[in-house]
């Protein structure tokens, strides 16, 4: 069984050496406290003193979130190792990753409170809905997309691969479409342009599509000069469809926008 803990530690030493110990017992631990964040790596960056909320999973990944928004201000997946130490007065905490070579360093001047489980329980998580369910439903219902879109062909085959979606839409228009389950990224983008290519190389005009439930900033910028149009999906109202719950109809891509709850 789980076993749940919380301490406020009395000095930056005592909170290095609370952590300390919770790290090496592989413990999800939770630290709230006032620091910098500096990373180093493939790029660089660093924030200026502010409370964080710190947390490092068993498993040596750390990610680190401000007060605002949702998104980590920084993380550092699968690390090769995780120091702890008091310098200069600051409890230094330091996610190291070896490949690629990437060093996250968290210089806390106030340690509010340091909350831990040891042994958690690792549920089961289930899935809204696969790929291969999105491609077959949006085959089905392609109006979803866009009204008057027309799908003649699933997985078509090209020269680097297999286009999800293959079709017209009402003006016409030879249609591409790269579907993604999960946030798209700019590889997502360049996996599109690369059947595009291979379309332009037979003398084929088409128009790309790439859908997913959202997309990663570089993934904009790309698809913005590079002609990709992006739409959004709400991976939750296609898995009601598919169950049943919500009745296909016709509509805009609007309808299935993901929600504000």
């Amino acid at each position: 069984m789980a076993k749940w803990g919380a301490e406020e530690p009395s000095s930056i030493g005592e909170a290095a050496s609370i952590i300390s110990r919770l790290v090496s017992r592989r413990a999800w631990i939770i630290v709230a406290a006032a620091c910098i964040n500096e990373y180093e790596g493939r790029a660089a960056s660093k924030t200026t003193p502010g409370d964080k909320v710190i947390m490092i999973k068993p498993s040596g990944s750390v990610i680190v979130h401000g007060p605002r928004g949702f998104k980590p201000q920084n993380w550092q997946p699968d690390t090769s190792a995780i120091h702890v130490s008091e310098e200069d007065g600051f409890l230094v905490i330091r996610a190291v990753r070896r490949s690629p070579r990437e060093i996250l360093t968290l210089r806390c001047h106030k340690v509010y409170t340091v909350q831990w489980l040891e042994e958690p329980e690792e549920g089961d998580f289930w899935m809204y809905i696969n790929e291969h369910q999105i491609r077959d439903l949006l085959a089905t219902n392609p109006s979803i997309l866009e009204p008057g879109l027309v799908i003649t062909r699933v997985e078509r085959p090209v020269e680097p691969g297999f286009v999800d979606l293959y079709g017209r839409d009402r003006e016409g228009n030879l249609v591409v479409i790269e579907l993604k389950r999960v946030k798209a990224g700019v590889e997502a983008v360049k996996q599109l342009l690369g059947y595009v290519e291979a379309f332009r190389r037979k003398g084929v005009r088409v128009r790309p599509i790439l859908v997913a439930p959202d997309f990663t900033e570089s993934a904009v910028r790309l698809a913005e000069t590079s002609g990709v149009e992006l739409k959004r999906i709400d991976l939750r109202g296609l898995y009601e469809l598919l169950a049943g719950r919500a009745r296909p109809r016709r509509g805009s891509l609007e309808d299935f926008l993901p929600r504000e709850d």
